[in-house]
């Protein structure tokens, strides 16, 4: 059985490699060159890594004729909502223009793989109360939410009109050891984790904290991933969350407990977001009656973001010192 993920080398993709090759999946992904080394975020040993860019549709269509997948899990997109609103254009040509080259590729090449295709939950309304589920308003904020609900039309039109095998997961805020900056968890952990070890100045520099976000471990979102491979009905779409929501306030409380400081929290306008969704939390119940169910606790998963921002810092400032030294010598 092969595989075949688009944006492998990704926050999600190398978590999503091991699980499927725990199941003896061969697998083979369109992502950027990286250099290997033993982080949470680095991709198998095994894994055929293909350097392709999604949007060059004759080189994608070149590599699915020679990989002839039975599983095609699409993650491949701008992900970043800042990003996105200081770059439409790339934001629309990828997540957008990306999907149809993938679909139209598989159409032309008569391939019927099942497809998992990875949107998000940033395009539903923001909630004062309850839980979203899947038939919840939605409102398109932000260049990444209306891309991704644009995707979703192309993976549903796939569906509808050719027969395609494709389940649509909207995963809420995903978070673990790896996640690079520019994501909540991570920039918090990443600052507290300086402060801890002396690296930084003890102030903690914050955007909106007021924020309800739903956050799973992102082991837990490949295995819902692979749930909706396997047993989701073609053309649903299945909400991908813990079900139990944060402030971001809370989050940064959690963290600085864990690194055992007590920073001063600055409030900083150039990290607010232009446009922001309030709440933002889910029911899953619907990819839980398909056999998944979370396991990471928010603890937890906090904790080995912590430990690897101080593991990985602790290990720059020893690079560091070791360069400098040789600078004098």
């Amino acid at each position: 059985m092969r595989a075949f993920v688009t944006g492998l080398t990704g926050f999600v993709g190398p978590h999503l490699a091991r699980h499927l090759a725990a199941r003896g999946f061969e697998i083979l992904g369109l992502g950027l060159r990286q250099r290997q080394s033993a982080q949470p975020n680095s991709l198998p040993a095994d894994v055929s890594l293909i350097g392709a860019d999604i949007r060059d549709y004759a080189d994608l269509l070149r590599i699915l004729k020679e990989v002839r997948p039975d599983h095609v899990y699409h993650l491949a997109a701008i992900s970043n909502v800042v990003t996105s609103m200081a770059d439409p254009r790339t934001t629309y040509d990828i997540n957008v223009g990306g999907t149809v080259n993938l679909f139209e590729a598989l159409r032309e090449l008569g391939l019927r793989p099942r497809i998992v295709h990875v949107s998000t939950a940033h395009v539903y309304r923001s909630m004062q109360g309850g839980a979203l589920d899947e038939r919840s308003p939605v409102s398109l904020l932000t260049p990444y939410a209306a891309s991704k609900f644009m995707s979703e039309a192309v993976a549903m039109q796939s569906v509808e009109g050719y027969g395609f095998q494709t389940v649509i997961v909207r995963p809420f805020n995903h978070i673990g050891p790896g996640q690079p900056t520019g994501f909540v968890c991570s920039d918090f952990a990443r600052q507290i984790a300086a402060i801890r070890l002396g690296q930084a100045e003890p102030v903690l520099r914050v955007g909106n904290l007021a924020p309800v976000r739903d956050f799973s471990d992102v082991r837990d979102v490949v295995e819902a991933y692979w749930i909706a491979a396997v047993h989701g009905e073609p053309g649903e779409v299945y909400n991908v969350s813990s079900g139990h929501p944060f402030s971001i306030q809370e989050i940064v409380s959690k963290l600085c407990a864990l690194a055992e400081v007590d920073p001063l929290v600055e409030v900083d306008p150039d990290k607010f977001r232009p446009v922001e969704t309030l709440r933002l939390y889910g029911d899953s119940s619907k990819i839980q009656a398909l056999g998944w169910k979370p396991r990471f606790a928010m603890e937890q998963t906090l904790k080995e973001i912590l430990d690897y921002w101080l593991v990985t810092l602790a290990g720059s400032s020893n690079q560091d010192s070791s360069a400098a030294l040789y600078s004098r010598s």
